[in-house]
Formats: structure tokens, sequence, C-alpha cells
């Protein structure tokens, strides 16, 4: 049992208090400068209220929770576990006859708890969130926010004949694609400013077609003031993701889109597989730095051991977040994305973990 001796109940306490504080504290100043740069909207809403802006600030804390608390505990687990081999309180634990396999104990507890804390946060809280935020932004915030969005939101749906639909936004009310391509082949392109979804109609407004010409040039063949797309159809399924991202849904309702499609659509299954991988990354923390910082030598530089190590954690996050990308755009398969990036990691720094002589 976890906590039952001393030295377990220390080494859990020490991580505990540098996790919480980097947590709140990152935070805090995260939500300072976000309430800075919405302080002349916030003050000029006469219907925002107090309770309604510290929800959203909760739910803001709850969106960013997967990717802070393996952050969080990459901090305070180098900070005492470097602190400790500096102070040859490791090397005096061992002495004891306590091994290092036992002394990673309490910090694998801790992110075995942050691991049981992310999944529960994806399904039950961070879907609900992300759907409060984007409602609240764009009640309060829209004139802020909509520049931004325009230019970096980019949305794909693949279509079931492997055509795709490439937006920037969706506007729920009116059911309008906006500013966006109809990509039939690499040689036929639509390009339009809305495209309408309702009563079953596909029409397109202010449409570009553009074709191939014989040097491999894509040039602008006709333009039409509205275009109806008689050819393309949007399943049903699409449409309620459409009305509800995949990126705001929890694991069982991605799971639940699988089985009503005949075909998996590669983005439904490459926001799972995130959503699945993602809220593990505390365990990939510990299993990275640990084989560095038992060895730890007394003349090395601790502040260059964090900033590898967080440097490292970014770069990995990073490469997930280009594999959800590549993948949903069908560049490859979202089994192979995920799965690549994963046995690299665990090849490299999980070999290293295994065959460290003090883990034995």
């Amino acid at each position: 049992m976890i906590g039952k001796y001393l030295w377990e109940r220390y080494l859990i306490k020490e991580t505990l208090k540098t996790f919480f504080l980097f947590l709140f504290s990152f935070y805090f100043l995260y939500l300072l400068i976000d309430y800075s740069m919405h302080l002349q909207q916030i003050m000029k809403s006469e219907k925002l209220k107090i309770k309604e802006l510290m929800l959203y600030y909760f739910m803001l804390f709850s969106k960013r929770l997967t990717l802070l608390l393996p952050l969080a505990l990459l901090i305070s687990s180098l900070k005492v576990l470097t602190s400790m081999n500096r102070k040859n309180e490791l090397l005096a634990l061992e002495s004891g006859g306590i091994g290092i396999k036992s002394l990673m104990r309490p910090f694998f507890f801790i992110a075995l708890l942050c691991v049981g804390i992310n999944y529960f946060n994806s399904e039950m809280l961070s879907s609900r969130s992300l759907i409060f935020i984007n409602l609240f932004e764009k009640k309060f915030f829209k004139s802020k926010k909509k520049p931004y969005n325009n230019k970096e939101s980019m949305h794909i749906l693949v279509l079931e004949d492997g055509s795709r639909l490439i937006y920037q936004d969706y506007d729920q009310e009116n059911r309008l694609l906006l500013d966006l391509f109809y990509v039939l082949s690499t040689d036929e392109i639509y390009t339009m400013k809305t495209l309408s979804l309702k009563e079953g109609l596909c029409i397109g407004n202010k449409v570009d077609r553009l074709n191939r010409n014989e040097n491999g040039f894509i040039e602008k063949k006709d333009s039409f003031d509205t275009f109806l797309f008689s050819s393309l159809t949007i399943d049903p399924t699409f449409k309620d993701t459409l009305e509800r991202p995949l990126e705001n849904r929890s694991i069982q309702d991605l799971i639940s889109l699988l089985r009503k499609k005949r075909k998996p659509t590669s983005a439904i299954q490459s926001h799972l597989l995130f959503k699945l991988l993602m809220p593990l990354l505390p365990l990939f923390v510990m299993i990275g730095i640990i084989p560095y910082t038992i060895v730890f030598k007394l003349s090395s530089s601790p502040f260059i051991l964090f900033a590898i190590a967080i440097f490292g954690y970014i770069a990995f996050f990073s490469v997930l977040k280009a594999c959800l990308i590549l993948s949903q755009a069908q560049v490859v398969s979202p089994f192979w994305a995920f799965l690549t990036p994963t046995f690299l990691f665990l090849f490299f720094f999980g070999r290293k973990f295994l065959n460290t002589k003090s883990m034995k």
C-alpha cells in the first residue's frame, strides 16, 4: 500500500507541493493574461455576470488540464529528484536497502492519479467545457475572437466518396459553411464564400471552379453567384458532426459514432486515438525523466535538464497534434500515425528505463 512508509509520504508530499504550486500559479498567470485581453469587453457587457465569468475560467482550466497536469508532474518530479540527488538523499535511501524501483512508486502513484483525472476530465468535463467556451466566446468575445478564428481556424470534412470540404467556420443558426474549398480531386476544386445546407440542398454562394490545365497549373474556369451541388451529399452523421465538432466530443461519443457508421472515417478514428493517448502523458513523462534523474551528476546543471525535459515534452505533444492533423486529412492511417511516435518513444526511453541498472 502506497504511503505506508515515512519516506513514501515524504516524497508524495514534496512532489505535490511543487505540483500544485506550478499548476495553479501557471494557470493564474494565464487567467490574468486572458482577463486583461478581454477586460474592455467584460466591462462593456451588461449581460455578463460574475458567476458566468467564473464558470468560463473554470471551463478553460478543464480545457487545458490534459496538457497542464503532465507538465506540472514533469517539473515537480524533476525538482524533487534532482534535489534529492544533489543532497545524496537517494544514495542514503539506497544504502538503507530501498531500491530505486521502490523509490519511484510514489511518483508513479501520482502519475496514475493524473491519468485517472485526465480520463475523467476528458469523458465528463472537457467535452462540455469546449461547448460552453465556444458559446460564451461567441456571445461575449465575438468581436475580439472573430479575426483570429478567420485566420487560423481550418476544418476538414472527408466525405464518403473521397472528396473533401475544407472550411473555416460553421454558422449553426443559419446552417452555413463559411469560406471553404470543395476538393473533388487534385484536378478539380471549387472555392466559395458560403455553402448552405438547408432543406437537404447544398447551394454555394460566390463560387469559383478551378481546374488543372494542360501545363499542370490550377486556373479558374468558371464563376457563379450561386451554384447547386447536386452530386454533393452529406451524411446525417456528418451533419451531426458539424453541429458538434469531433474535438468537442467525449470518448464514448466517438465510439458511438464509429459504431453507427458503415465505414468509420479517419477523422473520427483520429480524434478517438488522440483522446485515448493524451491522458497517458503523465506516465510517458515519468518513463522519460527517471533514467536521467537517478544518474544525475552533482557537476551537472539542473537548468539544462529542466530545459531539455520541457522542450521534449512540448515536442512530443506537438508531434501528437501533427499526427492528429495528418491522420484526419487521410495523409496517413490514424493507427500508424499515433502508433509510430508512441513506439519510438517507448523503444528509446522505455528501453532505457527498463535497462537502468538501479531499476532492477
